[in-house]
């Protein structure tokens, strides 16, 4: 390939793999010079030996006649740019939020075939031209270009997609103990669900291979495609009919004008049961009809299908569309590049992820459980949803509606000072009315039945033998949360992380839930050498168990992260359900989200207390969120329902509010308590996180040295810096984990203040350290 002598136009383009950075490539003199714009996809050669990489053009740059030679650009990947300006600039502004490359989130968002280099030009008959027929030749290249432009040549498409593997069966699996690499194998496909070949490589070695030909060997696993098991997933799922009530139809009256009125932003807050769902399907009807498209954001996967099952049937005539991260990598390519050169509206539901989706002229947004804590991005690039949304509605004038039970209680405080308009739903649809809430104290009515108080098992005894069904939560998923050695009292601990194993019986395996790690059960003690083991405590495995051997003659189906990890199985047990092939379900908070069964008379809650103890400034409010969703799933048809909350803290000031579901009462419980002791909505809070080998000599002096640097920082820049402290989970995967929290009067003093600490964070490589802007998670 020719360097550059003269002076030519520069661009700027994003390069979508490492180092995830913007660099200056010269325009090629082989190519049109009026076909490059911004949000096209170009090849570039990348390192020493010139490498192609995909990127995208972000602006042109002036022309520079120094004598340092640029790189051409080697290759577009199509003739109109696939990204809108509109489109690069929302994720500009996310990357500046995060302090983070376009690179990266272009990276992040962008499916992965599109992301991939191509095999090659494709020809009028089909045929492939390798890349580097062309390479470094300039004829060559000429002539190709001039074949492109005639429309003779573009480039061919990567299909290194190949077959997935999945668990052909689920456990336990019949596995000699010994054969340590072929549990890895199928604790990493039954804990992270189908998966490519080169995928388990990766995690586990190249001695990976032999072990999963055994497992396809013997039938425990099975080859499939990305296709095979999205349609896995496809289930029908029961919705609601369509007649409005009386508080719909005023909510719609205070909503429906507002989609012409330019950007709003409304909060919904309407108690469980009182059918936001409907209003959400009415106001997308609406906004089609103006011309414009609509998004529906739900926080879990089986939300979103529900809500799609009920637009479809509602909206027959509409283009609508379900989006969400679990989609094949096709799938998400067809439909962003479908998206990307439609015009015509749309109605897009789907999870979080559906945002970045390219959707034009958006007239609508809506999220629904907008308090739900899915809604936040806390890994590899970290967004908040709702800010996201609120860019784009702010961008496209449209209609925000934040919708919830129990709202966030920062939501919820802008909407008292006029910052977001409050339409309020008090009452449910047709008859049904609000549970009744009592609460169990667990020190003078402990458990007899399994894990429940004589109360709620003979309230539970009484349900079933009507006919009636029930559902119990229990926030801890497993057959039992701590194993005691038997001997010697201590209890088994991952050694990678300082957190207990979790014991999965259907399984036989000893779990941490942090890092993934598992061993066969028994294992042999640390400290003593002894093999005898006690289970201590309930998860919801032990539940099902418990109340499928005492309750004979009714089904018990379990709903948490382990019952539901292959594609549709969420559904299919929702569904099930639902359709009262089962009276009890037992489940992790999962229950709580947004279902709704006519059917259900009682909910029971095993461990009300779970989560208040954390030190989080949101664990009450987490709590409070929770029970009130979860009470939420009884009584919703024509019978009354019943909530039991089992707790060994019946003082809590918390409890009053959710027995009477009064949501007012809470939020100025809470507000208060936050303005005293300075969190948001009263400041502005951000969390630094950094972690570093537990073998690491130069800990000690890394941290001296950033704790002089902490206060320099906080000086400099008005900030208040907590810490650096270890977090609460102070070790995971073999590192030790340490976490500073920041408290500012606005987000740029956080940026700041975190700046001035980075270089000291980049000159130890052994340091990964991230940014968390309003955290969710303080753990």
């Amino acid at each position: 390939m020719q360097t550059q002598h003269t002076c030519v136009p520069v661009w700027s383009a994003a390069v979508l793999s490492q180092p995830y950075s913007s660099l200056s490539y010269a325009q090629p003199p082989y190519l049109p010079q009026d076909i490059w714009r911004p949000g096209m996809r170009v090849l570039v050669p990348m390192g020493r030996v010139n490498k192609l990489c995909c990127a995208v053009l972000e602006r042109s740059i002036p022309a520079s006649c120094s004598e340092k030679q640029l790189k051409p650009i080697f290759w577009p990947l199509e003739k109109e740019p696939l990204l809108n300006p509109d489109y690069l600039e929302m994720l500009e502004k996310v990357a500046a939020r995060q302090l983070t490359t376009l690179a990266r989130v272009l990276a992040f968002v962008i499916p992965a075939p599109l992301r991939r280099v191509p095999d090659g030009w494709r020809d009028e008959k089909n045929s492939i031209i390798p890349f580097s027929r062309g390479w470094g030749r300039e004829e060559v290249l000429f002539r190709l270009a001039e074949r492109w432009t005639q429309g003779r040549l573009d480039t061919g498409v990567s299909r290194r997609e190949g077959f997935l593997v999945a668990a052909a069966k689920e456990p336990p699996w019949p596995i000699r103990p010994q054969a340590r690499v072929q549990w890895a194998v199928m604790d990493l496909l039954y804990a992270h669900g189908p998966m490519p070949g080169a995928g388990i490589r990766a995690e586990l070695g190249q001695g990976s291979g032999k072990a999963l030909k055994a497992l396809l060997d013997k039938g425990l696993a099975r080859y499939c495609s990305r296709e095979e098991e999205e349609e896995r997933g496809k289930y029908e799922v029961f919705g609601q009919g369509f007649c409005f009530s009386p508080g719909q139809q005023k909510a719609l009256e205070l909503l429906g004008p507002k989609l012409q009125e330019g950007f709003r932003a409304c909060l919904l807050h309407g108690i469980t049961g009182s059918g936001k769902s409907l209003v959400y399907l009415e106001l997308a009807r609406q906004c089609l009809e103006m011309g414009r498209s609509a998004i529906i954001l739900a926080p879990e996967i089986a939300i979103a299908r529900n809500l799609y099952q009920q637009a479809c049937s509602y909206l027959s005539r509409a283009r609508v569309f379900l989006h969400h991260g679990s989609k094949s990598p096709r799938s998400k390519e067809k439909f962003f590049v479908e998206l990307c050169s439609g015009k015509s509206p749309i109605l897009l539901v789907g999870t979080r992820s559906a945002l970045f989706m390219p959707v034009q002229d958006a007239g609508l947004i809506v999220l629904d459980e907008e308090h739900d804590e899915s809604f936040k991005q806390d890994q590899s690039i970290i967004y908040q949803a709702k800010e996201v949304a609120w860019y784009l509605a702010a961008r496209d004038n449209a209609l925000l509606v934040l919708g919830s039970a129990t709202p966030d209680v920062k939501t919820y405080y802008a909407a008292g000072k006029g910052q977001v308009k409050l339409v309020e739903m008090q009452h449910r649809i047709g008859t049904s009315s609000l549970p009744e809430v009592e609460f169990v104290d667990l020190k003078e009515e402990p458990a007899v039945f399994g894990a429940l108080a004589k109360t709620c098992a003979e309230s539970l005894q009484e349900t079933v033998k009507r006919g009636e069904q029930a559902v119990i939560m229990h926030n801890r998923r497993g057959y039992s949360p701590v194993l005691m050695c038997k001997a010697c009292s201590e209890t088994v601990k991952c050694q990678s992380c300082r957190v207990g194993l979790t014991y999965h019986k259907k399984r036989n395996r000893m779990v941490c839930h942090y890092c993934g790690i598992s061993i066969s059960f028994p294992p042999i003690c640390g400290h003593c050498r002894g093999s005898e083991f006690i289970p201590v405590g309930q998860g919801t495995e032990k539940v099902e168990e418990f109340l499928t051997r005492h309750l004979p003659e009714t089904t018990v189906l379990r709903l948490d992260r382990d019952s539901t990890r292959s594609p549709g199985k969420s559904e299919k047990i929702l569904q099930a359900f639902a359709s009262g092939e089962a009276q009890v379900l037992v489940g992790t908070q999962m229950l709580s989200k947004g279902h709704s069964f006519p059917e259900v008379t009682l909910a029971i809650v095993l461990d009300g207390d779970l989560g208040l103890g954390l030190p989080d400034y949101r664990s009450t409010e987490r709590v409070f969120q929770l029970l009130v969703q979860l009470s939420g799933r009884s009584g919703r048809g024509e019978k009354p329902g019943k909530v039991y909350i089992q707790t060994r803290n019946p003082q809590h000031f918390c409890w009053q509010y959710i027995r009477d579901c009064n949501y007012k009462g809470f939020f100025e419980q809470e507000i208060s308590r936050r303005q005293k002791f300075g969190y948001p909505p009263f400041v502005k809070l951000g969390m630094i996180r950094f972690s570093f080998p537990d073998t690491w000599n130069g800990s000690a002096d890394f941290l001296a040295g950033l704790r002089q640097r902490a206060k320099q920082a906080a000086a400099a820049h008005g900030v208040k810096l907590l810490g650096p402290a270890p977090a609460v989970l102070s070790r995971l995967k073999n590192r030790e984990r340490y976490q500073f929290l920041v408290k500012a009067g606005d987000w740029s003093g956080i940026k700041k203040a975190y700046l001035e600490m980075y270089p000291l964070f980049q000159h130890h490589r052994q340091v990964r350290v991230s940014l968390d802007l309003d955290p969710l998670n303080m753990l």
